[in-house]
């Protein structure tokens, strides 16, 4: 985020999470600037305690929002993201999610019909099997050890992600943040290689992924794959905070 700002060019962006079924909602503005311009949101949320995952449908709005403003941005410059379904590159990188993340992914892999969701369990059993025996991520990481150096052993290890199928993002609406913001405009054979040498990630004006991470660090960032053991296993999660407290939180983190 950078100031000055000019003048809002449009409506608000209108995000929202909860269901009044469930409980009252808060409705609140907010301006964010981004890359020097005024971007006005109108952001709704459950009043009352929550878990950071009863906000996610917010936080992926917002991600999935600055993604296009970079896809913008770049086709102005002439270039284009080469980012699509068939090319599951990024699909073997190591993916760091936040515990409230893996609770929403949990979720999804719960409403799956059979024999679905065996099969995309059993997917994450294997792909958890082989990272421990290669002596990777035995337990859930800890805050501020995504390096290049354990990513590299993890994509060394062709990994694919569970929801993978045929080279494509089989839960394209629910898919984690990080996998949201990245993008690149390099050839995909630049992502299968080893080497950063040659990808061209396209820049986002906010972290909404990191930001997610910081406000709901009590267990600390988790590799993709654990998402469903780690749900099954750790307590539920707390819901000590209101909505609004924890989108202040976020929102302050950008």
């Amino acid at each position: 985020m950078s100031s000055p700002a000019s003048p809002s060019p449009g409506p608000a962006v209108r995000l929202s999470a909860g269901d009044p079924d469930q409980g009252p909602l808060a409705t609140g503005a907010v301006t964010l600037v981004l890359g020097g311009e005024a971007v006005d949101f109108e952001l709704t949320v459950p009043a009352g305690p929550v878990a950071v995952e009863d906000l996610l449908p917010v936080f992926q709005g917002l991600s999935s929002l600055l993604a296009q403003r970079a896809t913008a941005r770049a086709a102005a410059q002439g270039r284009a993201v080469s980012c699509r379904a068939g090319c599951g590159a990024c699909c073997r990188q190591l993916v760091p999610v936040a515990p409230a993340e893996a609770r929403a992914l949990a979720r999804v892999v719960e409403a799956m019909p059979q024999p679905r969701q065996s099969q995309v369990r059993a997917r994450f059993e294997a792909a958890v099997a082989t990272v421990a025996e290669a002596g990777l991520f035995t337990t859930p990481s800890a805050p501020g050890e995504i390096n290049r150096t354990v990513g590299l052993d993890y994509f060394r290890l062709g990994v694919a992600c569970p929801f993978l199928v045929d080279e494509a993002c089989s839960i394209h609406p629910d898919r984690p943040l990080s996998c949201r913001e990245y993008l690149v405009t390099s050839s995909p054979a630049h992502c299968a290689s080893l080497s950063a040498e040659g990808i061209e990630k396209l820049p986002l004006e906010g972290d909404p992924s990191m930001a997610v991470l910081k406000a709901d660090l009590r267990d600390g960032w988790l590799p993709l794959i654990h998402a469903l053991a780690f749900d099954q296993s750790a307590p539920p999660s707390p819901r000590d905070r209101t909505g609004p407290q924890i989108l202040a939180d976020v929102m302050g983190r950008l």
